[in-house]
Formats: C-alpha cells, structure tokens, sequence
C-alpha cells in the first residue's frame, strides 16, 4: 500500500515520476530474475554464487538468494550480498517481490526500508532520492546484470551473456 504524503513541498512538483519507465524496470527486473532463478516456484528455495572482482583486491562477493514467500501469483525473494569489507560499509539485503501474472519484479525492501513515496522533496530527512522507489529498481536491475554477466556457481558461470 503506498500511502501519498499531501505534504510535500513545491520542490516535489516540478518533478514528474515515469509510470511507463517505471514498468520497464520492473519488467526488465523480472525477466533477469527468472534468468538467474528459473526455478524459484518449485522446490529450490535457495541459491548461492559469486561474483568475481574486476579490480584489485581481486576478492569475490558472495551472493545469497533465499526465497522468503510462494503465494499464487507472488514470490518474494531476499537477495544479500556478503564480501569482506570495511566494517562502514553496509553491502546490500534487498527484498524483491516476483509477480509472474503481471511479469513484474520490485524491491519491496532494502535494508529495513520499506514503504516509499512516488516523489520525494530534496532535501529531505530520509535523503532519499527524489525517485527513491525507481532508484532502487535500477540499481537492482544493474546489480543482476552484473551477477549475470561475472556470477559463478558451483557449475560454472551464471547464465552468462554474450
């Protein structure tokens, strides 16, 4: 349920959220996770890999997908990441909601974060981006893109692209 804040300021007007885009995103999100978890509706309910790094310290990050909830037309996954890191950096648990009747893929959660606005005023007190919600839909679309094209499983590559 997404709640509309009737108060946001004049700042917020001027911009405009891209419904069709939006759908693209979520669309795009969908068909790349279903590349990467073709059988998340069946038995398999988790899933491991890593990614290879490009740039030195040459150390690998480690993927971890679980599937959380299987209802009808839903499944929801949570995707973390896992690398050794500095101890600030916070490396990425999103939650990801599949809808297989709408074809359609979208972060529900990230990192205990949930429930955004369409459009939000810049500054604010969250410092959210003004298109929060499609912010985070593209970077899970690059962050798949990016297990795709480097992801390694026990079998080998992950589905790779050309």
């Amino acid at each position: 349920m997404v709640v509309f804040n009737r108060s946001l300021n004049k700042l917020a007007d001027d911009y405009v959220v891209s419904l069709k885009g939006h759908h693209t995103q979520c669309e795009l999100n969908f068909y790349l996770c279903m590349a990467l978890f073709p059988y998340c509706r069946q038995a398999q309910t988790q899933w491991h890999f890593e990614i290879a790094a490009v740039a030195p310290p040459y150390s690998r990050m480690h993927i971890h997908v679980t599937r959380i909830e299987l209802a009808p037309y839903t499944t929801t996954l949570q995707i973390s990441q896992s690398e050794k890191t500095k101890s600030y950096i916070c490396a990425p648990k999103l939650t990801v909601r599949l809808y297989h009747d709408a074809k359609m893929a979208e972060v529900v959660a990230w990192n205990n974060h949930r429930y955004w606005y369409p459009v939000y005023s810049y500054p604010n007190r969250q410092m959210y981006h003004r298109d929060e919600k499609l912010a985070l839909n593209r970077f899970l679309g690059e962050w798949l893109v990016h297990c795709r094209k480097l992801g390694l499983s026990p079998a080998g590559f992950v589905n790779p692209l050309p």
